[in-house]
């Protein structure tokens, strides 16, 4: 019989193995036995000793040396008395720790495992008492990685799982709210093709200028929902309200009670409203508010204009494409505010100019009124009623002026226009599957 299992190197006196377990006691392999190796021409060595599983000590020395060649060792040499003996003590010692595992293994009683040692090489396996035991019910305790239970509905109560365990994720009545329904917590905001669709309860979402209810233009909002969602054969079986934000720091809102709609309501706010000189308010657009040093305070729709004090009382504002005619300020020729005092009298006189690269030239006078009370007539000393003057040091005239379509605030408006579509797009893309 031939032992051959792997390739053999010899270098001088000792021999490498690869693949080889020559300490194995199946392998028979012990010293005295004979070593062909398949080299060209063929090599003979004797084994002096088995050092390892994989090195063993040859004679004579190989020379030159050997590499990665096959071979044989003749195991089969039980013809003596003394090959005999040890092939019977190889097999007995094989025998010794095949039992010697076992006993190991049985009777290894604690949750932990056990090192043996099979056909000369050590393995780690559990011991007896760390294998897993099933309960009275058939099934593996928990305590031991099993649910200690052999259907479902006990498993999930021994595993302390509540009812979430048996729902799936969406916003149906019997679903788990997950990141996204309903618009909570999305990046993406779903549009929605009507507002006053019983079925989409409250949410969060988009809107764009085909959205039926909607505000005509793109905007992001809350929808609410009373009464019954989804039943009923009418609008009149729902009682909505949609609070949208809408470009341009718009807000604006609708309700419906019974079927009646409010109609869309416009909200006024410190982002869409501007106090003028006499203190009331006006809608903002862009504005441009001088002070007396030549100084100005912007808001977001005239950023990019700049005002130069040009001498007392006169103020260049450029940047701008002339005055804004919007008739909340009085129409092309009321589209300012000047400061008042107490009884709301005008402190000065004011005069403009539209140049033609649409820049203003704002000229200011001072004001007096003979005809009032001693009080009231707004006298200074030196000052005579129509003298150039600069604006009052406490307060400001309030412009409104047009603003190029290229204005900063025009091209945020076109860049956010362009996201949403862009959005709109993407979304209209997934659900037809184009994407």
């Amino acid at each position: 019989m031939l032992y051959n299992t792997g390739t053999i190197a010899i270098n001088g006196n000792t021999a490498s193995g690869t693949g080889t377990n020559w300490t194995a006691p199946a392998s028979q392999v012990r010293a005295g036995q004979t070593i062909i190796v398949m080299s060209s021409p063929v090599q003979i060595f004797q084994i002096l000793s088995v050092d390892s599983s994989t090195s063993l000590t040859v004679t004579p020395a190989a020379a030159p040396a050997l590499s990665g060649q096959k071979y044989g060792i003749l195991v089969s040499d039980n013809i003596s008395v003394d090959g005999l003996a040890q092939a019977m003590s190889q097999l007995i010692k094989e025998y010794d720790e095949n039992i010697g595992a076992w006993e190991t293994f049985a009777t290894t009683s604690a949750n932990q495992t056990i090192t043996v040692t099979i056909n000369g090489t050590s393995v780690t396996i559990p011991g007896i008492g760390k294998l897993a035991q099933k309960g009275s019910n058939g099934a593996l305790a928990v305590t031991d990685g099993g649910t200690g239970a052999k259907n479902a509905a006990d498993a999930r109560t021994n595993l302390e799982l509540g009812t979430a365990a048996t729902k799936n994720t969406g916003e149906g009545d019997n679903t788990v709210l997950a990141p996204g329904s309903f618009g909570v917590g999305s990046k993406n905001l779903p549009v929605i093709g009507d507002i006053w669709d019983k079925s989409q309860g409250t949410r969060f979402c988009n809107v764009s200028p085909a959205t039926s209810g909607g505000p005509g233009m793109y905007g992001s909002g809350i929808r609410l929902s009373d009464r019954n969602i989804g039943s009923g054969s009418s609008a009149a079986a729902q009682q909505s309200f949609a609070a949208l934000i809408l470009s341009g720091k718009v807000i604006q809102f609708m309700g419906m009670a019974d079927g009646v709609d409010t109609g869309w309501m416009k909200i006024y706010h410190t982002g869409n409203t501007t106090r003028a000189a006499d203190g009331t308010l006006k809608g903002a657009s862009p504005i441009v508010q001088l002070f007396g040093n030549g100084t100005c305070q912007l808001n977001d729709e005239s950023e990019g204009c700049a005002v130069t004090r040009l001498d007392i009382g006169e103020y260049l504002i450029e940047g701008c494409t002339g005055l804004n005619a919007d008739a909340a300020w009085g129409g092309i020729d009321g589209g300012f505010d000047i400061p008042t005092d107490r009884n709301k009298q005008p402190l000065i006189w004011l005069d403009y100019k539209v140049n033609s690269d649409g820049s203003v030239l704002v000229k200011t006078y001072h004001r007096t009124h003979p005809s009032a009370p001693e009080f009231a007539r707004n006298e200074r000393a030196g000052l005579a009623d129509g003298v150039p003057v600069d604006i009052p040091s406490d307060q400001f005239v309030s412009v409104r002026i047009e603003m190029p379509a290229n204005s900063i605030w025009n091209q945020k408006q076109l860049a956010v226009k362009k996201a949403l579509d862009d959005a709109h797009e993407l979304e209209a893309n997934k659900e037809s599957g184009s994407l």
